[in-house]
């Protein structure tokens, strides 16, 4: 096990330093600059050159790459060019925020989609199969923000039963934050639903057809316990990996989720940074993502040894 963190850890060091180079070149490709957000259209060509000099925007790419990779090192991400607070604090202000809806959605998401796959892959091809199908179906083709909009309609507007945007801490009221984080985090959580049960369904069908599966049944153990016991950890692997590989989508989606809710997260700070320009702003959440995204799967690979005994044998 030992062996595979190290190893898996040195892939993972180069993916981020990758993604923090890609991302580090395609902030230099958006149009305009800082300089111009912060003097605005009328200032001169003198005053815009030096701003973007006291920036140190007018420092050759890999300069700029190395000093910003520099002060990461030593856990200084930079300050904002527009609002100058360090961008270390913006992200630890926004964190909570974003990290309590992606939680939230998860454990709806997966709270739902286990038994719904359980019980679709039980009585497959029978009626509560064909409808969790077509439910499915209907969730996958669904744009979140379309959602969102039905949700806010049906459930803040027609029936105000929840608020329809802004967001209340925990700390100062806790039955006001599970409020207000209930229809962002359903909205997120909808698409992945469907997509879990799907999986989960078609692993299940395909591990109760197993060898040991039948013998099981031969030693007279009841369908409840088969499938519980002895079908649902091996064919969970499958989940366990498109969870990990899904925190990806899950972030883009807290980014339309964030702004069309009016939640204060990491996603709508990255969203109003690019429209600033604020390139360490942006440029810290990317960092912050990739470092988030990376260790969720270093987390899930090692967790595969735990589900399947094969896997860390062959390891």
């Amino acid at each position: 096990m030992a062996v595979i963190a190290l190893r898996r850890g040195a892939q993972l060091l180069f993916v981020l330093l990758a993604v923090t180079l890609l991302a580090f070149w395609m902030i230099t490709l958006l149009p305009g600059d800082p300089a111009t957000q912060i003097l605005g259209y009328s200032g001169d060509q003198a005053a815009l050159a030096a701003v973007r000099r006291d920036l140190g925007l007018d420092a050759p790419f890999w300069h700029r790459y190395l000093a910003w990779l520099g002060g990461v090192l030593t856990g200084d991400l930079g300050t904002s060019y527009i609002s100058s607070t360090p961008v270390t604090e913006s992200l630890i202000q926004r964190l909570p925020v974003t990290l309590e809806l992606l939680l939230i959605s998860q454990v709806i998401s997966l709270g739902l989609a286990v038994p719904a796959g359980v019980a679709a892959a039980r009585r497959a091809g029978g009626l509560l199969d064909r409808t969790l199908t077509t439910v499915s179906f209907g969730l996958l083709s669904t744009p979140v923000f379309v959602s969102g909009v039905a949700l806010i309609m049906v459930f803040a507007v027609r029936w105000p039963l929840l608020p329809a945007t802004g967001y209340t801490p925990f700390g100062a009221d806790p039955a006001g934050n599970l409020r207000s984080m209930l229809l962002p985090a359903v909205t997120l959580a909808a698409g992945q639903l469907a997509v879990y049960a799907r999986l989960l369904r078609s692993d299940l069908i395909a591990t109760l057809q197993e060898d040991y599966i039948t013998l099981a049944r031969a030693r007279g153990l009841s369908p409840r316990r088969i499938l519980w016991r002895h079908a649902l950890r091996p064919s969970a692997i499958s989940l366990v990996t498109v969870v990990g590989l899904n925190l990806g989508a899950l972030i883009g989606g807290a980014v339309i989720i964030e702004t069309l809710f009016g939640l204060p997260g990491v996603g709508r700070l990255i969203v109003d940074s690019i429209l600033s320009r604020d390139y360490l702003v942006v440029q810290g959440g990317v960092l912050l993502v990739a470092v988030g995204y990376v260790l969720v799967n270093f987390a899930i690979d090692l967790l595969y040894g735990l589900l399947d005994p094969r896997i860390r044998h062959a390891s």
